[in-house]
């Protein structure tokens, strides 16, 4: 069983999961095997986090260690099968490893931190489906479409 740590770029628990700089991941014995980076760290959207999932269940990863994870991110994590554990933002990883800060295990998608955008504006799709574009004027549409309730814009018949 492998264990990862979110970090920062100081080497510390990162604050959140999809923001974190990087992830340290050691084996059952505390030996390091490979540090994963996050490229997508500031990218918005939950595709990067998709690919740190991935990345770290091919390791063997069966527990996360971080400071702090959003609900959605959670729940996914959890659905596939990882141990999900909280500890203060800013621990070294010493302390975590030998167990010197307090943990708190994560077991429920509502003990993340709720979406701070609005259902969803992420741009991944992850509440569901998004609401239609309504129609601007001055700008093309699809024939296919109908304009209803609209008989006159600016003396102009329809």
């Amino acid at each position: 069983m492998c264990i990862a740590i979110a970090i920062t770029l100081r080497s510390q628990v990162a604050g959140h999961f999809g923001k974190a700089a990087a992830f340290m991941v050691y084996d059952s014995q505390g030996q390091f095997i490979e540090r994963i980076e996050n490229t997508g760290s500031k990218e918005l959207g939950c595709k990067h986090k998709k690919v740190i999932q991935r990345q770290l269940s091919e390791l063997g990863v069966k527990e996360i260690v971080l400071g702090n994870v959003g609900q959605r991110s959670l729940g996914r994590l959890l659905n596939a099968g990882f141990s999900v554990t909280k500890v203060p933002q800013r621990s070294s990883i010493d302390a975590v490893m030998t167990g010197k800060v307090e943990k708190e295990a994560l077991t429920t998608a509502e003990q993340g931190r709720p979406c701070k955008r609005d259902k969803g504006d992420c741009g991944c799709g992850c509440a569901g489906k998004k609401k239609p574009v309504p129609i601007k004027i001055g700008t093309t549409m699809n024939r296919k479409s109908t304009i209803q309730g609209l008989t006159k814009i600016g003396g102009f018949t329809l």
